[in-house]
């Protein structure tokens, strides 16, 4: 009787790079819409804590 030679079939790499790059989308969306509107509005507070120049030092503007 002949010896049949049974070979395992490789898993296929595309699923792991899809994989990847959802969640690489999944990050850099989260970062756009929720990450990046704290950073704008941590720097209106520092903003605000400076305080504004005086009206002496504001630069002369002729109209003419």
């Amino acid at each position: 009787m002949a010896e049949i030679r049974i070979e395992k079939k490789k898993k296929p790499v595309w699923p792991w790079l899809l994989l990847v790059v959802i969640l690489l989308l999944l990050g850099w969306a989260v970062y756009e819409f929720f990450l990046k509107d704290g950073q704008v509005q941590a720097l209106a507070a520092v903003s605000q804590l400076v305080p504004a120049p005086s009206p002496d030092l504001r630069p002369d503007v002729t109209h003419i």
